[in-house]
Formats: C-alpha cells, sequence, structure tokens
C-alpha cells in the first residue's frame, strides 16, 4: 500500500500541474508548427524568442490531449481551474452613465463624474446597476431608475430630464449608446429610448 501511494501522489501532482499550466490553454493549436510560421516570428522577434515560442507549441501539442482526458476527473476532486483569465481586460466594456438635463454626472469607473458612486457601487446595488447596463430588458433596471431618478431630482432640484445610459465600446474602440432610460419632468416615467 506504502508504494502505491509514493507513486500515485507524484503522479497526482503531476496531473494537476500538467491541467492547470498557467498560460498554456493561450497557446494555439498548431503554434509555430511550420518553417514559414517559425521564420516569420523570428523576422519580428528574434532567435531566444521563437525558440521558446515553437517550444511552447510543442508542449501544447502533447499537453492538450492529456489535459482533455483528465478535464472530467477534475470537479471529482474540486480542482477544476481555468486560466481564461481577462489578459487585457473584456473585449466589450460597458459602462452605465447618468445625464441630467444633458450634462454628465455620473460614468461607470471615472473619477470626474462621481455623483452618487457610493451607492452604485454598494454590493446590493451594483449587481442591479451591472445588468441594467448589460440587458436591455434587466430584470430590476426599472426598479434602479426610480432610484437613480428619485436621486437625482432630490440633488438637482432644477433638472427636466434624467437619462440613463448603456455605453458599450470594443476596446480602443469608439463607445456607443446600447440602450438607454429617460425620464422627464413633471411625470417623470422611465421610458425605454432606442
Amino acid at each position: 500500500m506504502l508504494t502505491f501511494r509514493a507513486i500515485a501522489v507524484p503522479l497526482a501532482a503531476l496531473a494537476l500541474i500538467w491541467l492547470a499550466m498557467p498560460g498554456a490553454s493561450f497557446v494555439p493549436r498548431g503554434h509555430l508548427s511550420t518553417p514559414a510560421k517559425r521564420d516569420a516570428h523570428r523576422a519580428k522577434w528574434g532567435e531566444p524568442w521563437t525558440a521558446l515560442n515553437a517550444a511552447a507549441g510543442v508542449m501544447q501539442r502533447v499537453r492538450e490531449p492529456v489535459a482533455r482526458r483528465l478535464k472530467p476527473i477534475q470537479p471529482i476532486f474540486r480542482v477544476a481551474q481555468s486560466w481564461h483569465l481577462y489578459r487585457d481586460g473584456p473585449a466589450t466594456i460597458r459602462r452605465m452613465e447618468i445625464w441630467v438635463d444633458d450634462q454628465l454626472v455620473y460614468r461607470t469607473q471615472d473619477d470626474d463624474h462621481t455623483w452618487n458612486r457610493a451607492i452604485f457601487r454598494n454590493r446590493r446595488i451594483r449587481p442591479m446597476a451591472e445588468s441594467t447596463v448589460v440587458k436591455k430588458r434587466a430584470r430590476n433596471r426599472l426598479g434602479l431608475g426610480r432610484l437613480i431618478v428619485a436621486e437625482a431630482r432630490a440633488d438637482f432640484p432644477d433638472a427636466r430630464t434624467v437619462e440613463i445610459r448603456s455605453v458599450w465600446a470594443k476596446r480602443g474602440g469608439e463607445p456607443r449608446v446600447h440602450h438607454a432610460m429617460t425620464a422627464k419632468a413633471p411625470a417623470w416615467a422611465l421610458v425605454d429610448t432606442p
């Protein structure tokens, strides 16, 4: 029994290291597998990096089939890992903007427009704000919208319009309004705007 354990423990450790190799899952299949690909890479990055990347491509071609076969047993031992973290941030950046009478007063993650940031970053409100930005017909959007309108009317008593915008942008791209809600005086009823 001791011999089995002495063999099984290192094999299990090797399997977990093999599965959880950080960054290996980002190496594409067939990475630098042809001389033409290696020559193009060498021209751009030089020799030491080309050799390292070619070795990573070979290791990924060996690792991937083994990792695929070992993947079903990971949940049993509660060791399932995903290294697909944001490397450069999310591909689509989504922000909530609040405009009062055509003046921007709040934008997510913007230090210049921080009106009521503490409310929107509150752990109970933040999920509602995030779902409102992501989904055009989010379940809590009207409740959040009524809260925003009530706060805006209290802080800006002369306001005539409050607009809640969901602004999306690809990384490095131009932001655009994906969907919005508007409330106007005197009724202050929230209306979806395209």
